[in-house]
């Protein structure tokens, strides 16, 4: 039994990516959206996020506890999510209940209500949810890394909005943002035991005609270097130290994963190792990869005490530099097998394929095959870390951010970076 992959353009414009696995049982399939919080204007910060939380209150057909009872009574999984360039709705279900899911989310993506009332409730519940980021500084470091290395950008504001936008946005606005953006940049994406052609046919019978995928008019952020430290109360500093990255297409995305695995990847990587085991410094540290259509970039982020923070800096900074000489060849050797292993163990489960499916069909333009994930992982060489982390760790690019520190400290850190 094998996997075949299926790329269709329908007749209502909506493009349908399939992958069908024989073996498996269920199906994740998901309607994705070529919008997200990188595309909203300054007074729309938050719209992306705001509409997916309300397309969720009810149809015409359904209310909203139809909406959620009818997945969850079969065993399925129903959710969405907003991302700077996206906007997903997906399902996993049984084999047998893909007619049920495929027609719940095109009714909610096509057919909803959007209601004051409804309206009234999530700008609340949104905006206890900015308060929890807010008190969590964990979470709030990823969206202050991103603001001070892309800052004046469109892709640069918080996905889920701010206090002031969320509270002043108005049902009217959220409907013509919806108009605006959900009437194309469209496709169906579905990873399991799918039926392709009744998938295809229920999304032609769904979904309107025009939903065809359309170019967006994006403004590619330039990546600042620098500092950001904000001054807060906390037991704990949180630490990003960010470089740019590559666009997703590139092929140099590959290597720059592969770097990341090998510097910040789990208990054995290497900033774990050295600044967590060996030091005590940390109780975490890890890297993050950001890689958008046009532009990409990764971070190392960590936590520690405002006491340890110059010593972490220093050694990253270190580690960042050691790793311009490239690597050994059983260390590249094994930090490849670890790439490609997670990569597959993820694959294994059609959720983590539906969703590799839709972000590499909305961002690279194409889906991309097991097979082709793999290929990259397998083709980098040291030639290739020693060129990308030269091109990637060049001092002059680097930005630091940290919550959670003290006058005195910043002066301190200043004079290190400096």
């Amino acid at each position: 039994m094998s996997i075949e992959l299926k790329d269709e353009k329908l007749s209502n414009g909506v493009r349908v990516v399939t992958e069908q696995n024989p073996a498996a049982l269920s199906i994740s399939l998901g309607l994705w959206m070529n919008v997200g919080s990188r595309d909203e204007g300054v007074e729309e910060w938050g719209c992306s996020h705001f509409l997916e939380h309300l397309l969720f209150k009810g149809t015409e057909r359904r209310t909203a506890h139809e909406i959620s009872s009818a997945i969850e009574n079969r065993g399925g999984y129903l959710n969405a999510f907003t991302d700077r360039d996206m906007t997903a709705y997906y399902s996993r279900i049984l084999s047998r209940d893909q007619d049920i899911a495929t027609d719940l989310l095109c009714d909610i993506v096509e057919n909803s209500l959007l209601r004051k009332d409804d309206t009234e409730m999530e700008r609340q519940v949104i905006l206890e949810e900015i308060k929890q980021i807010n008190d969590d500084p964990s979470s709030l470091i990823h969206e202050l890394y991103i603001n001070n290395i892309w800052r004046g950008s469109p892709s640069a504001h918080p996905i889920i909005g701010t206090m002031e936008t969320i509270s002043n946005m108005q049902l009217e606005n959220i409907v013509e943002y919806y108009e605006r953006n959900y009437n194309n940049h469209f496709i169906a994406v579905a990873s399991g035991a799918i039926d392709h052609d009744k998938f295809v046919s229920d999304i032609e019978n769904f979904i309107e005609k025009g939903r065809g995928i359309y170019q967006k008019n994006r403004l590619r952020p330039d990546h600042y270097a620098g500092y950001k430290f904000i001054e807060r109360e906390s037991s704990q500093v949180q630490l990003a130290i960010s470089s740019p990255g590559f666009p997703y297409g590139e092929d140099e995305t590959a290597t720059q994963s592969v770097i990341s695995s090998y510097l910040g990847l789990g208990a054995s990587s290497r900033l774990f190792q050295e600044v967590r085991e060996k030091m005590g410094l940390v109780y975490n540290i890890y890297t993050y990869n950001q890689n958008l259509e046009d532009v990409g970039a990764f971070s190392v982020l960590a936590g520690t005490s405002e006491h340890n923070l110059k010593k972490v800096i220093e050694v990253i900074l270190r580690e960042l530099e050691n790793i311009k000489q490239g690597l050994d060849i059983e260390t590249l050797k094994t930090v490849k097998h670890k790439a490609v292993g997670l990569f597959i163990l993820n694959a294994e489960n059609n959720r983590h394929r539906m969703h590799h499916l839709g972000v590499s069909t909305l961002r690279d333009g194409k889906p991309r095959t097991i097979e082709d994930v793999i290929g990259k992982f397998e083709a980098v060489t040291n030639e290739d870390i020693q060129c990308v982390a030269d091109w990637m760790f060049n001092r002059d690019k680097i930005a630091i951010t940290a919550l959670g520190i003290s006058e005195t400290e910043v002066e301190d850190l200043e004079s290190l970076i400096n």
